[in-house]
Order: structure tokens, then sequence, then C-alpha cells
């Protein structure tokens, strides 16, 4: 029997957040040499201490402002927010990425809220 307060553990990590990157373009370069993909991963370990990825069949269509029509292919990636500091970092950083990887912006959805992270315009070492 499986009931009463000792059968199992838990520990609350927080609210999600999802994000969807380009697939192909994690495998670039960024300006200091190290591909996306590895300074991504390591964003994600130093702030958030794990995350996970899916790849496969994630793909979407948009309209832009301008009226454009767009397709892509992506990786998506979650995380969980310990506090709510957590949140700012996290699109700080997709602002930065979005800007290297030459994207309009970067779908965000944090709890049930959906956000569009457009490029950083400060200037990057």
């Amino acid at each position: 029997m499986l009931d009463g307060p000792n059968t199992f553990r838990e520990r609350r990590l927080g609210p999600a957040a999802i994000f969807l990157l380009p697939s192909l373009k994690l495998k670039g370069s960024s300006q200091s040499g190290v591909s996306n993909e590895a300074r991504l991963h390591t964003f994600l370990m130093d702030h958030f201490g794990g995350y996970t990825a899916q790849a496969g069949n994630i793909f979407g269509y948009w309209r832009s402002e301008a009226g454009a029509d767009s397709y892509g292919e992506h990786r998506q990636f979650s995380v969980a927010f310990s506090d709510d500091t957590k949140a700012g970092v996290l699109k700080a950083f997709l602002a930065t990425l979005a800007c290297d990887l030459d994207e309009e912006c970067i779908y965000l959805l944090v709890g049930n809220e959906i956000f569009l992270i457009f490029p950083s315009t400060e200037p990057r070492n």
C-alpha cells in the first residue's frame, strides 16, 4: 500500500520556461568561436542547474509584423525558475542569442504566458 506521509519525496523546482531555437543555427559558432550550442549549454547549466531539450519534428509557421510568412524548424528547451530573478536572466540571454543567431525574435513560454524576445540592441563583446 502506498498511502501515508512517507511514500514519496518531492522538491518543487518552480515555474517552467520553454523556448524554441532554430536547430541549424545552433550548430554555428558565436563571435568567440564557441558553438552557439555549447554557449547555450554552459549558460543553462550555470544559471539554472540543468535543462531538458527536445529535438525532432518541432516546426512552426508565423507571420512577421511586416506581413511576411515564415517557417522554421526548432529545438525545444525547458528550464525551471527557482526564483523571480531567473526570468529576466533568461530573457536577457535569449535577446543576445537572437542577435547572434540573426533571428527576428525567440519564442518563450513562461507558465501560461507567451513572449517574443527580440534581439538585444546592446553591443556584444
